[in-house]
């Protein structure tokens, strides 16, 4: 449908396949001529020989390029009178339904896998009327990109199979979103009908000024949010076994804070403080977080902690980020060092981004970590931490390919911050580096990369450096509240087996409150938690998924992403920020005893979210952050430029042990919880396994 006419040309041209300097040093072009128009429609006819007239079954109806060309290039009389010719359909996985008989052979699938995603699974064998596009044997096209060829396939011949004869496009209202499956924050396209989310699709980004691709998390992975196992009714139970549900947010506000007044004055008797624990899980928004930081100021005897264990230093923001010119110095860079870290599952747009360097030319990637397909070669050269040393000390061969080369970049993950020896290891990369920036050939200096892997994640680390849950505080503590926290985290799930091994001992105190504000409960782990730590009384306060609220986020290059409300929220569910404004609200009627800091200051009218809202961004830009911009404005100190300290560093301990990569399912495992029930990703999951291992599952 490209072709044009070039003057003196006996025949027309296709224009996508020509010089634009060369058409036009030979003569004029002309792209309406009755010659190109005649081209067109008999290009269309031979498009139509053998498509068939499904578009009224058709699941591309409505977004077909077919059907746009044959409106206004077609013809209305037909010459072929033969029988269309039938391709029988392919099985390459849950993702992707394929009617083959529909193909033009556009070979689009087959340049995306290729080149894009690069797994060279499909292609076209067969000559002439026998040519057809598969996988040559039967097999599974796997990929964490395999939903985008059915956004490319100009036809119906591949099509979703989750949205499969479920609703036609013209039905959808389509609304602006963010990925909320990993610490990027792609923007994404929701189609939504009759308050529900039937798909969604890549969105337009605003500062490269192109269409993402995304990957099948973001796809399909939203139904596990609004699966039968999701909350949407408070309740109440006691250790009588009494059951109370769909209580109202009044009697449960009450009973809540009944609860906590009669403890304090009880425990003031007994001479011990009253503590109330506030476990946050890592997906929660700015405006959450910055509540929870006034609640815990004007009451000290609410205590945040975090689910996992985090060792991380945030006195700089380069020290846990993405650099924001990370695009700029991957194009200048012949040399990448990956530490740890699996960049196609963790985040699969800097796999992409490292793919389309490498396909470039001159460039190498050495991983340090366990064996892994990149969908590009790259050299591994170990498991273990005494390699590393090696390299940083200057006594292995690879230290020749990172000072000879130009713009090194050096990239891990957030998990190496869950080691014992993080401080040290941090330390030793950051060391890497400048060195790196002492000796090697480069215009620009080279710094240390971190890949966030979940979209809260930075935000959680810019708030504070909170302490980890532990057994100590399910020991002082009456009160356990766990805030959008998923109970299978790795910390949680050993205290509760080291308690119930009876490993911890000393746990007299009854009566204890458990409180849950999520969207799913794990039934089984929670009685195990309640029977293992004596909570008698579990509170559950139903919230909003992530559609249903609205908040701020900050990606793993620190953007800050905004969220806005999609759907209404299903049942009783409330947003976060609105359950935490009434526990506010509700604290200023009684006078606890424990509150011995009288901050009034701290207390905010926070009556609506705009204000508030205002008032968050007002907090975290008021940040003096240092970077690498801030030191250009100081004075330069005379002497080495890297001397920032007279002292000799003090020893960091390093342990010998191996990186282990913590995500070994790409489909179920993760940061986002929502995908462990999700009916598309345990089918992935589970083809993928089989495919990968000689067990079954």
């Amino acid at each position: 449908m490209c072709l044009v006419e070039l003057k003196n040309s006996p025949k027309p041209i296709v224009s996508c396949a020509m010089n634009a300097k060369s058409c036009l040093a030979n003569g004029d072009i002309y792209t309406n001529s009755p010659l190109v128009k005649k081209a067109r429609e008999n290009v269309l006819e031979f498009l139509l020989l053998n498509h068939p007239l499904d578009c009224p079954i058709c699941d591309q109806g409505g977004e077909c390029d077919l059907q746009d060309q044959s409106l206004f290039f077609g013809l209305t009389k037909k010459r072929f009178f033969n029988f269309k010719r039938v391709v029988l359909n392919k099985n390459i996985g849950p993702i992707v339904k394929t009617v083959m008989t529909r193909c033009i052979h556009c070979t689009r699938c087959v340049r995306f896998a290729t080149e894009v995603a690069g797994i060279e699974d499909m292609g076209m064998f067969g000559r002439g009327l026998g040519s057809e596009i598969g996988t040559y044997v039967e097999k599974l096209f796997q990929s964490e990109l395999s939903g985008n060829v059915i956004d490319l396939c100009p036809v119906g011949a591949l099509t979703s199979k989750p949205y499969s004869f479920v609703h036609r496009s013209w039905e959808l209202k389509s609304v602006s979103s963010i990925d909320f499956s990993d610490g990027f924050g792609t923007p994404t396209q929701v189609f939504i009908k009759n308050n529900s989310i039937i798909r969604i699709l890549p969105g337009y980004d605003k500062t490269s000024y192109s269409t993402n691709w995304i990957s099948d998390k973001t796809r399909f992975s939203f139904d596990g949010m609004f699966s039968p196992n999701k909350t949407i009714h408070s309740f109440l139970e006691s250790n009588k076994g009494q059951s109370l549900i769909n209580l109202s947010w009044q009697k449960l506000f009450k009973e809540f804070f009944y609860t906590l007044y009669f403890q304090n004055h009880l425990l003031k008797n007994c001479y011990r403080p009253h503590s109330i624990i506030m476990c946050i899980g890592e997906n929660t928004s700015l405006e959450v977080l910055n509540l929870l930081n006034i609640l815990t100021k004007q009451y000290p005897f609410f205590k945040l902690r975090q689910p996992e264990q985090r060792f991380l230093n945030t006195d700089l923001e380069q020290k846990y980020l993405i650099d924001s010119n990370f695009d700029d110095k991957i194009q200048k860079s012949d040399t990448c060092l990956l530490v740890g870290i699996n960049p196609r599952y963790e985040g699969f747009k800097l796999n992409l981004r490292l793919r389309l360097r490498y396909l470039k030319g001159n460039f190498k990637l050495i991983q340090i970590g366990s064996l892994i397909n990149l969908t590009f070669s790259n050299i591994n050269i170990t498991n273990s931490t005494k390699i590393l040393k090696s390299l940083v000390e200057g006594n292995n061969l690879f230290c020749q390919e990172v000072v000879n080369s130009s713009n090194p970049v050096v990239i891990s993950n957030t998990e190496i911050f869950k080691r014992q020896d993080s401080f040290g290891f941090v330390s030793l990369l950051n060391f890497f580096t400048k060195h790196i920036n002492l000796f090697s050939q480069s215009s620009q200096n080279s710094s240390f990369n971190i890949l966030h892997s979940s979209l809260g994640s930075v935000g959680f680390s810019n708030f504070n450096n909170l302490k980890t849950i532990q057994n100590k505080d399910f020991k002082e503590a009456n009160v356990f509240y766990f805030i959008s926290n998923s109970f299978s985290t790795s910390n949680i799930k050993k205290l509760l087996n080291l308690k119930l091994l009876n490993y911890f001992q000393g746990y007299n105190l009854e009566n204890n409150l458990l409180i849950t504000q999520s969207s799913s409960l794990d039934t089984k782990l929670i009685t195990k938690l309640k029977r293992g730590f004596l909570l008698n009384t579990h509170l559950h306060l139903p919230n909003t998924v992530f559609f249903e609220t609205s908040g701020t986020y900050v990606n793993t290059v620190g953007n800050m992403n905004k969220l806005n409300r999609i759907i209404k929220p299903s049942g009783k569910t409330k947003d976060n920020w609105q359950i935490l404004r009434k526990i506010y609200s509700y604290s200023k009627k009684m006078l606890f005893i424990t509150n011995f800091y009288k901050d009034n200051s701290v207390a905010f009218n926070s009556n609506n979210l705009s204000r508030f809202t205002n008032f968050i961004g007002f907090q975290y830009y008021a940040v003096p952050n240092l970077n690498n911009v801030a030191f250009s404005f100081l004075k330069t100190v005379k002497g080495h430029p890297h001397n920032t300290s007279k002292f000799k560093p003090k020893k960091q301990k390093l342990f010998n042990s191996q990186f282990r990569f913590w995500l070994n399912d790409f489909y179920v495992d993760g940061k986002n919880f929502n995908s462990n029930v999700s009916s598309t990703m345990i089918q992935c999951s589970k083809l993928s396994r089989l495919n990968s291992t000689n067990f079954k599952f």
